[in-house]
């Protein structure tokens, strides 16, 4: 490990005030799984680490804005995974918070630092894009709102500028009946990174036809994608096998996987048609499900 500076802050503008000392030279630390790993590795070299865990305005979740569901970026993934309001008003990211690495991993992680880091296998991040998530990034010259679909450039590369920081999401919520999914296939049910990922989300009207459907992969193109040829071929009616089969066949035409140590290119493409099948079908029947119970209230 390389000699390094730490800096501790307590507000967004001390953070920024800290990486304008060090122009280009400085990080910024959430939980720092991710970028200790790195460090250690030798691929990234600080000058000085920002330590963002005090930073309390990038912290907590909120739901009392009504339309949206707003998420600091320095919650933790247990947090994410646990909280029935999460489980409540968006449970798909709470199924995918439970996907990554082990309970010990999560109790540390960060949503923040696991966007940031823009691994193509990332587990929020297709969940994020299935939600029609943003997120807001401050920096020096004041706050910027961008689509979680813009956010990810390439491997490890955001639309993150020099001293610039993902502070928090913000997710619109409905009063639709809505279903979801996400699916990682791995090796192992812990620890490993995805193979594919798959996140779904199916939103009917009250005579179960599909108003809007979301397909977002991982790890199977250079970054988290989103598949707007078959969300379209989705909508407008109610689900049939036929529809599920062409999205399926279309999400898994578009992806762009490559070959590793870990699973060929075929062998990630045909696993995307699967899994986008099994996540439409039960995605549907969930949203059918919320809409039998809502006309049951009334």
């Amino acid at each position: 490990m390389h000699s390094f500076e730490y800096q501790k802050v307590y507000t967004l503008q001390e953070a920024f005030d800290r990486a304008l000392d060090f122009r280009g030279g400085s990080v910024f630390m959430a939980g720092g799984t991710d970028l200790l790993v790195q460090m250690k590795e030798g691929k990234v070299r600080p000058r000085c680490i920002i330590d963002l865990k005090e930073v309390h305005e990038m912290d907590g979740l909120n739901a009392s804005e009504g339309d949206y569901f707003s998420i600091g970026a320095l919650t933790r993934m247990r947090t994410l995974e646990a909280s029935p309001s999460v489980r409540e008003k968006v449970p798909l990211l709470a199924q995918a918070a439970s996907k990554l690495g082990s309970v010990q991993v999560r109790h540390r992680a960060t949503i923040g630092g696991n966007l940031c880091n823009a691994s193509p296998s990332a587990e929020t991040a297709p969940s994020l894009l299935a939600l029609d998530a943003q997120g807001s990034i401050c920096g020096k010259a004041g706050t910027r709102i961008v689509d979680m679909n813009d956010f990810f450039l390439g491997p490890g590369r955001t639309v993150l500028g020099e001293g610039e920081v993902l502070a928090r999401l913000e997710i619109p919520l409905t009063r639709k009946p809505q279903g979801s999914v996400y699916y990682k296939l791995s090796t192992r049910k812990a620890m490993d990174l995805a193979l594919v990922g798959v996140a779904v989300l199916v939103e009917i009207d009250e005579e179960d036809r599909v108003c809007k459907a979301r397909i977002a992969l991982g790890a199977v193109a250079p970054t988290p994608i989103r598949v707007p040829l078959a969300e379209k071929e989705l909508e407008g009616a109610a689900l049939s096998l036929k529809a599920v089969r062409e999205a399926s066949t279309l999400a898994a035409q578009y992806c762009q996987p490559i070959s590793d140590h870990r699973a060929s290119a075929a062998y990630r493409r045909e696993m995307v048609g699967g899994l986008c099948q099994q996540a439409l079908l039960s995605a549907y029947a969930q949203a059918k499900d919320k809409r039998f119970g809502e006309g049951e209230k009334k």
